[in-house]
């Protein structure tokens, strides 16, 4: 009887071990299958994450350069991929490699011509393609092993992404140039002269499409006299395009005319109160006698002309002006005068050059005369350049720069 029980306690207590094996077998394999679903849960939180912040960082930029060396940057740092690189077509039709230039082999023209994902050993090219567009390839590459499915959804996820930035990209630049285009094609060539020099120089804002309403002009009188204008129209765009080649015509043929620098401005004041514009512009007139320097000039709410003697000594003519062109109420015009020395300069410059952001206007001011002072033994053509590098830098500008440097000498 009692072997009968102690065999019995022994047959419960192997069940029982048994059935806690058998539980603890399941418990591991749940516990693996958590962990392993954890585990791609945070991939693809992951994934999602990386397609998020690929979203944000192509379309931060548009400069069709920083959009690919972003997405670049992106794949290399997180490591979804071990090499990188985007293939783009230019604007003369070439395709170019991006960071690093190349030769497209077979795979990349089958791409190209498929327009579809191209898969090779550990190689990937999917097309940047916005509705029938076709922009480019994204190539990713990798040393250890092949893309699978799930790979190419996820980098075409990534291409998608990157073709609408690349896209806008593109179409901004080719408005910006176009805008740039018919921005110069409405400044004048100058021609003066023989005793004096002179350098016109125009940058557009370095962020926006638009045209802008700086001007600068510069033309002899049958008399001899030499008159120089610089001006800017409040705004951007193409009421600020009409307004400022307008002005610019207006201000030549009043001139041109025998008027002087007050009576120009004040004609061109009462034309642009007719054309009952809301728009403003500020304008400088200047009128030069090159064989003697002396000069007469007047101001409508424009910066003070720079004058620099032969050794590169500066000073503003700093008088009062009048307001902007195109107030709508009458106003005195003054007329100044003032004597450029031998071998003396006259820099005219729209406020774009000199203002900065939380910056007074009077440190704007002493760098251009800073600037002025360092050209002073360079040639007139390389002086414009020194002087438009010292104040712009390599910075992108906000405004709208035009830059007139007039010389009595010969260099």
């Amino acid at each position: 009887m009692g072997e009968e029980l102690i065999r019995s306690l022994r047959e419960t207590v192997e069940e029982q071990r048994r059935e806690l094996e058998l539980h603890r077998s399941e418990l591991a394999q749940t516990n693996a299958g958590l962990l392993a679903l954890h585990a791609e849960v945070e991939r693809q939180r992951q994934r999602l994450a990386f397609l998020d912040e690929v979203s944000r960082t192509v379309s931060s930029s548009l400069r069709g350069h920083e959009v690919v060396k972003a997405l670049v940057r992106l794949i290399r740092r997180d490591s979804v991929a071990t090499s990188v690189a985007v293939w783009v077509h230019s604007a003369a039709g070439r395709l170019r490699r991006e960071p690093a230039d190349g030769t497209p082999d077979a795979e990349v023209e089958r791409a190209l011509e498929l327009g579809q994902p191209v898969r090779g050993p550990r190689r990937l090219l999917i097309p940047l393609t916005v509705g029938p567009s076709m922009l480019g390839l994204l190539e990713v590459g990798r040393q250890d092993s092949d893309f699978s499915e799930e790979d190419l959804a996820f980098f075409t996820a990534v291409a998608d992404r990157s073709a609408v930035a690349l896209r806008n990209a593109t179409e901004y630049e080719r408005e910006r140039e176009l805008a740039e285009r018919l921005q110069r094609a409405m400044l004048p060539s100058l021609s003066v002269p023989g005793p004096l020099r002179l350098c016109a120089r125009y940058r557009p804002a370095a962020t926006g499409v638009h045209v802008g309403g700086d001007w600068f002009d510069a033309f002899s009188r049958r008399d001899g006299t030499v008159t120089l204008t610089v001006g800017d129209v409040t705004g951007h765009g193409l009421d600020a395009a009409v307004l400022m080649g307008k002005l610019q015509n207006a201000l030549r043929a009043y001139a041109i005319e025998g008027h002087g620098p007050a009576a120009t401005l004040r004609l061109a004041n009462e034309l642009v109160r007719g054309w009952e514009s809301t728009l403003f512009a500020t304008a400088v007139v200047v009128d030069l006698e090159p064989a003697t320097g002396r000069l007469s000039w007047a101001s409508a709410g424009h910066l003070p002309i720079l004058v620099s003697d032969g050794e590169g000594e500066c000073s503003f003519l700093e008088r009062p002006t009048a307001p902007l062109l195109g107030f709508p109420f009458s106003f005195r015009i003054d007329e100044h005068e003032a004597v450029v020395p031998p071998g003396g300069s006259l820099v005219l410059y729209t406020d774009g050059l000199v203002e900065r952001r939380g910056e007074l206007i009077d440190a704007g001011l002493e760098r251009l005369a800073k600037a002025v002072r360092a050209a002073a033994v360079l040639a007139t053509e390389d002086a414009g350049d020194l002087i438009l590098s010292h104040m712009l830098g390599a910075d992108d500008h906000d405004d709208d720069v035009c830059l007139l440097l007039c010389r009595l000498g010969c260099r």
